[in-house]
């Protein structure tokens, strides 16, 4: 009889001690998806609060949104005789009040804040336009090679400020890459014209 007592008494114990190390288990637990929840949520805030000083950096220069500073120009980019991307897709409109597309509209770039530039526009969509490459949103980057380059052209006439330009009301804005010839450029850039309404 004294043996069955001390044996029970080692089970309640055994059980105390079970369910001792499973609340210490739980607890450990928690601690430690709060630390991963609160670390997460660290990291998160400080790579918005990095994104947030960029853009302000980004756009400290720009002019404040003002309708008199609405103006539009048309657009066309073609990479190796071809236009890789439909502007005119939800995605790409309206990204940034600065300089955007509108109204299912990919060919008409609106500008509404002066010093504002194209580079801007494009970085908007996760592009980026330099003198040197044209970088898609999907990654695919198109520099300039032995072979092929990247060409800008404002109405009609190549212009070196790429990126950094400002356009201006009715420009008509040619961005082109690949090894076209003469022939293939002017026949893009009358496309170009054609959206403005010339040479219809």
């Amino acid at each position: 009889m004294h043996k069955g007592k001390e044996e029970k008494g080692k089970r309640e114990k055994d059980k105390a001690a079970e369910i001792t190390r499973r609340k210490s288990m739980y607890k450990f637990v928690a601690i430690a998806a709060i630390a991963a929840i609160v670390g997460t949520a660290a990291v998160v805030s400080y790579a918005y609060y990095m994104r947030t000083e960029a853009e302000r950096s980004r756009t400290a220069a720009f002019g404040p949104i003002d309708e008199r500073e609405h103006v539009h120009a048309v657009f066309k980019l073609y990479i190796h005789g071809k236009e890789p991307v439909n502007f005119s897709q939800k995605k790409y409109q309206m990204r940034t009040p600065y300089i955007h597309f509108e109204n299912n509209n990919g060919h008409i770039i609106h500008r509404h804040a002066a010093n504002v530039d194209i580079g801007y526009l494009f970085e908007s969509m996760k592009m980026k336009f330099t003198k040197d490459c044209f970088v898609l949103d999907d990654g695919k980057s198109y520099c300039n090679d032995g072979t092929n380059t990247l060409k800008f052209y404002v109405n009609g006439v190549l212009n070196d400020q790429y990126d950094k330009y400002v356009i201006r009301d009715g420009d008509r804005i040619l961005i082109t890459y690949g090894s076209e010839d003469e022939e293939q450029i002017r026949e893009q850039l009358s496309s170009v014209d054609r959206l403005a309404g010339i040479g219809e």
